[in-house]
């Protein structure tokens, strides 16, 4: 396919990222190309372009130990429910989410959190939670914080295909190919793909995630860290999903140590009509070579060892609930050394980046695609942020 008018901007990456700038660039009055791969058929055989959003169960919440990432997802989550109104796609569930642990400085910071968001919350001791969680258990001594209504999960895939859509209500197009290459002739971007595919467009914004350094399209190398995590999911059965029908999305945080905090997921229909628990590590290992093991990574199920010490929490933390069956996936986050994401403009080029989710972009995206739209459009990010602190750093 072949774009056949220029377009302002041309949006390189179709997930969370990509999709929520080209719909604020769109709503800001640009014409757009949002272009990037689909979902692959099978993962153990794909060579190209993964995403971590091909999923359909993704936290949400504002609280954050974070200051600015509470922030940003405070702005995201303000706006789901006007997406899903905006387009009868239902991807926001607002089951709530709970924080649980016994590290006091860290529940202080989440508790200041959601006094500064007016969240709606409670605060509860260990009786308090198996009073109104009896089928899920903690270790003596916990704490929990319960946010709700600003809280749950989300499904991917529908929140990209909503914004998706609201880019081709406006005017723009979606498109289903992995570019190739980026030239600049007479100040005019031209992006290619295969079968002689082409769109031009005065500028270009990278939204490409992990695969940032992959396939030779980014003009500059960047300093990105991946991290490698593992995805247990246990299928539940209707009944059991029943009996948990008001859990909410969980955050087990015992230490700040990597393999220190898990998170789980309530009971969630996928698209193979069963219906799973889901359960992750909070922080990864970094990944050695990304650019020779990535594709690997997401090719196979994640690291076994880690997946065995995942299965076990999710029993210790819901005792007595029969899994069905279990299966393992493979996901990674990327990070940069300022914990910040790269919203920036390459030096000498009109290319532009919304790079490194830093493993928040399910609360997040919405925030950072209005950021890069901005960049974009009016060379800096909104005024409520400072420019400074997206800048690029290069390898």
């Amino acid at each position: 396919m072949t774009v056949k008018s220029k377009v302002d901007v041309a949006v390189i990456g179709r997930g969370m990222l990509g999709s929520s700038a080209a719909r604020h660039l769109a709503d800001l009055g640009a014409s757009v190309a949002l272009i990037g791969p689909g979902e692959p058929a099978d993962h153990s055989t794909h060579e190209g372009v993964f995403g971590s959003h091909h999923d359909s169960g993704r936290i949400t919440r504002v609280l954050d130990r974070n200051p600015y990432y509470a922030k940003i997802s405070a702005a995201s989550i303000a706006r789901y429910r006007g997406l899903e109104s905006r387009t009868g796609i239902t991807f926001f569930y607002d089951v709530g989410q709970i924080t649980v642990s016994g590290i006091v400085p860290y529940l202080d910071e989440l508790s200041a959190c959601a006094v500064v968001h007016d969240l709606n919350h409670s605060i509860l001791d260990n009786a308090g939670l198996a009073e109104m969680f009896p089928y899920l258990q903690f270790a003596e001594g916990m704490t929990g914080i319960h946010e709700i209504g600003t809280a749950g999960h989300i499904d991917p895939r529908r929140f990209i295909a909503a914004q998706g859509e609201l880019v081709q209500l406006a005017g723009g197009q979606v498109i289903n190919e992995t570019v190739t290459r980026i030239k600049e002739h007479n100040r005019v971007q031209i992006l290619s793909w295969k079968d002689d595919g082409e769109c031009r467009c005065s500028k270009v914004l990278l939204a490409t995630g992990a695969f940032a350094n992959h396939f030779g399209i980014i003009p500059e190398p960047i300093s990105i860290e991946v991290a490698e995590h593992t995805v247990v999911f246990g299928e539940v059965s209707k009944d059991t999903a029943e009996i948990l029908s008001a859990m909410p999305s969980v955050i087990y945080h015992q230490t700040d140590e990597i393999g220190g905090s898990v998170y789980i997921l309530p009971p969630i229909k996928y698209p193979d009509g069963r219906t799973w628990l889901k359960i992750g590590q909070s922080s990864g290992h970094s990944m050695v070579d990304p650019e020779q093991n990535l594709i690997p990574w997401f090719q196979g199920i994640g690291d076994a060892d880690i997946a065995e010490w995942l299965s076990e929490e999710l029993s210790k933390v819901l005792p007595g609930t029969e899994l069905l069956s279990q299966h393992t996936s493979s996901c990674v986050t990327t990070k940069s050394q300022s914990g910040l994401q790269f919203i920036d403009k390459f030096d000498g080029t009109e290319v532009y980046s919304c790079l490194v989710g830093e493993g928040q972009a399910a609360k997040s995206a919405d925030e950072l695609g209005r950021m890069a739209a901005h960049k974009v459009l009016y060379g800096r990010v909104p005024a409520e942020y400072d420019d400074f602190d997206f800048r690029i750093k290069y390898q």
